[in-house]
This record gives C-alpha cells, structure tokens and sequence, in this order.
C-alpha cells in the first residue's frame, strides 16, 4: 500500500508541475513569454514591470519547489535531501534572479541568448533533474563508503 501512495505522490507532483507550465500564460505575469518565441535576437529587450514580474517569478519558482520538495520526500524520505534541496534552490535563484536583472540592462546580443537561458532556468524545474539522480548516486553510494 505505501508504493501506492507514494507512487500516486509523484505523479500527482507531476501533473502539479505540468500544470504550472501549461496554464503559465494565464496564471503568471511574463513579457518575455512572446518575445522569446519570436525572432527575438532581432528585437529589442521588451519593457516590463519590475515588481509584478518579480512576484511572478517567486510564485511560479515556489511553485516548482513545492512539487520538487514533495517528489525528492516520496522518493528518498532524507531531512538532509530536503534541507539540501532547498538551499540549493534559494541559492540558484539569488544568483539566476541577480544574473537575470543584471543581463537585461546590456541589451547586446550575446545577453539575449543568455537572459534566455537564465530565465529557462527560473521558470523551469530543471534543478529538479540534477537533484533526483544527484541524490540517488548519494543514496546508493552512501553505505559503500562507511
């Protein structure tokens, strides 16, 4: 019965995870949604408000920090691997969110590409791939060395 609740667990954080990126556009604020599928090394930087963005950014970060929490929990049940993931989640995102706003201010085009790539990484759970195999290495290689 545990399997099944904990199977059950992550997929429903998948379908949470999946619906955060699917209802994106009309949950989130994000002007830089349609800029980036366009031409957008061709375009100027779209103008966007700071603060709503930024909420915006928070919510929808938080938002995939939760589902990821709750599929590293179902998937390895370690207090080090959760307090692990989320200071490894605080610090990309004062680095990703300082690199973002820090990018948008050089309207160059070698900053277009990577304002892409550094947005992509806020608003996408793309640490939570690195997380769950990083963490199973560490679970399976964790008795080998004691």
């Amino acid at each position: 019965m545990r399997k099944v609740t904990s199977t059950f667990l992550v997929i429903i954080s998948l379908v949470g995870l999946i619906s955060v990126r699917v209802f994106a556009e009309k949950i989130f604020y994000d002007p830089f949604n349609l800029y980036f599928k366009s031409s957008f090394q061709l375009h100027p930087l779209p103008e966007f408000e700071s603060i709503p963005y930024i909420l915006s950014l928070v919510l929808r970060y938080g938002l995939n920090l939760f589902f990821t929490l709750i599929i590293i929990w179902t998937l390895y049940k370690n207090k080090e691997f959760i307090k692990g993931t989320l200071w490894v989640y605080l610090l990309a995102f004062i680095v990703l969110i300082s690199s973002f706003f820090i990018l948008y201010i050089f309207d160059y085009e070698w900053v277009k590409m990577s304002l892409f790539y550094v947005r992509r990484f806020l608003i996408h759970p793309i640490l939570l791939f690195i997380l769950v195999p990083g963490f199973y290495f560490i679970s399976k290689t964790k008795g080998k060395n004691t």
